[in-house]
């Protein structure tokens, strides 16, 4: 008995001498996989997949059966390998001085090259921010009213230093009308006394 062969139905293929009943089924390539028809099925070839643009193959026999989109690089970091069909991107950190938003490094802005003030010192992540230099006079005003502000105030700190001594000191002073009451008192007990011991010499005498 002889053997009758048929063409494979559409979608469907052999791609070797086989005693099949039936051919094979083309694979899909499924996006929801990361997939992409590579190559389209022929009655004597399966379909080839690959992976979807930005994405890479993680399930590779002879043929990709499922991708993964390509790992973004991190603020701070730069691209250092771009990925490819078959290897997912390689970060880098940004090296000290630049800055990156996840593409690629960039130097920081040298504020004092561009006759400007640093006000914001850059990061990995962030670049320098600068402000125009103030006018010469006007640096000099403001060191001269703050000056003057500081002289103010350690002024008024000597005088109320010199108000507290002052009110202390005075504070143990005897008055003056009771220092002169009490020099008469003592020159008239003086006095007294005095009296009193010529009185008794005059009586002995008689």
């Amino acid at each position: 008995m002889s053997t009758t062969c048929v063409s494979c139905l559409m979608m469907t293929y052999t791609d070797v001498p086989n005693g099949f009943i039936e051919c094979l089924p083309c694979s899909v390539c499924d996006q929801s996989d990361g997939l992409r028809v590579k190559q389209e099925c022929t009655l004597t070839s399966d379909t080839v997949c690959g992976p979807l643009s930005g994405y890479y193959c993680i399930d590779l026999l002879y043929n990709c059966k499922r991708a993964m989109k390509h790992s973004s690089c991190s603020p701070g970091q730069y691209i250092n390998q771009t990925g490819t069909e078959f290897r997912d991107t390689v970060c880098d950190d940004c090296p000290a001085g630049s800055y990156s938003d996840g593409t690629f490094c960039k130097l920081h802005t040298n504020c004092a090259s561009l006759d400007k003030t640093t006000i914001k010192e850059g990061t990995d992540t962030t670049d320098a921010e600068c402000s125009d230099r103030p006018p010469s006079y006007l640096l000099t005003l403001i060191l001269c009213v703050c000056g003057a502000c500081l002289l103010l105030f350690i002024g008024i700190i000597v005088i109320i230093v010199k108000k507290k001594i002052k009110q202390n000191s005075g504070s143990y002073r005897v008055p003056t009308q009771d220092l002169a009451a009490l020099q008469r008192q003592q020159e008239n007990s003086f006095n007294n006394t005095s009296g009193q011991q010529q009185s008794h010499v005059i009586v002995i005498q008689t």
